[in-house]
């Protein structure tokens, strides 16, 4: 049962204090922001595999209400006090109207706090336009961010529509150096590699290239979708108050900002909870698009087992997995067809080339900047390992449950691998929102 465990709450408290730690750090190596870091992961790891004494079920709905209500305060305080964003060109007004959408985010996130089903749709609808203003406004205002993901999108798009093959091409170094890639994959100028993720994550960035002119309107409306499951995961639950956390952690801004994919893995992870929750036909199938969308979501799969329906059993958790992967196959094999070893070579071999990163916001570069010999990777994939089998043996076969087990799972992956950053953690600040509101309280249970 999922009420043994300390989902809502624990879900919620280590989130903000993942989000602070983005908000203080942009991502990188900063000492204070990894305390927080670490703090987060003990506590979402605490609160997946400790037990929770009974009596205090009751007070778990209104804990997290009064705990969202302090954790959005501390969000919009920086939201208010900080640039939103790194690279925004500013007007004569500056953030004027930035914040000014910030109030009439404030106001409908503070209502949250006291749900009504009468007003839930009034409620989020209002997040949602205000959210997705403040974002558009982000997007006009940054218009090319000197970041090489945003170079791969605009690059492997305008590929696309010219019948070109994304993963046979080059892009420019924007960087001018290779310190951020392997050896050899930087000459001349050029990165000798093709678009470096799934094509979803390419296919889902198309609309917004085609029919905004930049591919990250497709990055915000895959945000506020991501609310929205939220929302209405649970039609007694606390899915709009986690919405509203998400909407306003700190450096959301940022994420969209630098056109990083992670916005996409978040939705994933809301669908398939709402599909959970709502329509558990659909499970299956939004779980395969979900794996489909980034290389490392392989370590998502033994989670599967806590989307099983009861009574569980093995051949019920290999149709869930055929159904997936029937799902992965179709948006992902006409593109390994295309061009075998250029799909090789930039989805799969280049991920074994990336140097360490000794300003990651992991332990693995706090070590080596201690002066320590930088550890082997494969200590991230060990502790994931880990990370994966306490999740799964100790959270309840639920949608929340799953939702935890991949926070918990990639939280441990990122803070000992590399290579981590603020893209990275984002994903796992919306897997424990999307925990919290797929939870059912215990006057919902059935």
């Amino acid at each position: 049962m999922e009420n043994r465990r300390w989902l809502a709450l624990g879900g919620v408290i280590s989130a903000t204090c993942l989000g602070v730690a983005l908000q203080l750090s942009n991502g990188i190596l900063v000492p204070r922001a990894l305390a927080l870091v670490v703090l987060a992961f003990v506590l979402s790891a605490a609160a997946a595999a400790l037990p929770r004494p009974a009596h205090l079920l009751r007070l778990d709905a209104p804990a997290v209400r009064f705990v969202g209500l302090a954790a959005l305060a501390i969000h919009l305080m920086y939201l208010f006090t900080s640039p939103p964003a790194l690279y925004v060109q500013f007007d004569a007004e500056g953030l004027r109207r930035f914040h000014a959408g910030l109030a009439v985010l404030a106001i409908a996130g503070a209502s949250a706090a006291w749900p009504s089903p009468r007003w839930a749709k009034l409620q989020i609808l209002v997040l949602i336009a205000a959210h997705a203003a403040l974002g558009a406004w982000i997007i006009q205002r940054s218009p090319y961010p000197p970041i090489d993901v945003h170079t791969f999108h605009r690059y492997a798009i305008y590929a696309l529509r010219d019948g070109i093959d994304p993963y046979a091409i080059t892009f420019p170094d924007i960087y001018r150096s290779g310190a951020y890639y392997g050896p050899g994959l930087s000459v001349a100028g050029r990165l000798q590699f093709g678009f470096p993720y799934f094509p979803l994550s390419l296919l889902l960035s198309l609309p917004g290239q085609v029919f905004f002119k930049d591919a990250r309107y497709a990055q915000l409306i895959a945000i506020e979708l991501a609310a929205l499951c939220m929302t209405f995961a649970r039609p007694r639950g606390l899915g709009l108050m986690a919405a509203v956390l998400y909407l306003t952690t700190p450096r959301i801004f940022f994420v969209l900002e630098q056109s990083w994919t992670e916005p996409f893995l978040v939705l994933g992870v809301c669908a398939v909870v709402f599909a959970a929750c709502r329509h558990s036909r659909l499970t299956p199938w939004l779980f395969g698009a979900f794996i489909a969308l980034k290389q490392y979501l392989v370590f998502a799969l033994p989670a599967a087992w806590l989307l099983v329906e009861p009574p569980r059993d093995w051949r019920k958790l290999l149709t869930l997995l055929g159904k997936g992967a029937l799902v992965g196959a179709i948006v992902t094999v006409p593109f390994v067809l295309w061009n075998p070893l250029a799909f090789w070579n930039s989805v799969v071999a280049l991920q074994f080339h990336q140097p360490f990163r000794p300003d990651s916001l992991s332990l693995l570069s706090w070590w080596a900047a201690k002066g320590h010999e930088a550890p082997p990777s494969v200590v991230a994939f060990a502790v994931a390992a880990a990370a994966s089998v306490l999740a799964v043996w100790r959270l309840p076969r639920t949608p929340a449950g799953f939702a935890m087990a991949i926070g918990v799972t990639f939280f441990g992956f990122f803070v000992f691998n590399k290579q981590a950053f603020c893209n990275y953690y984002f994903f796992v600040v919306g897997s424990l929102y999307a925990a919290v509101a797929a939870w059912r309280p215990p006057e919902s249970a059935e």
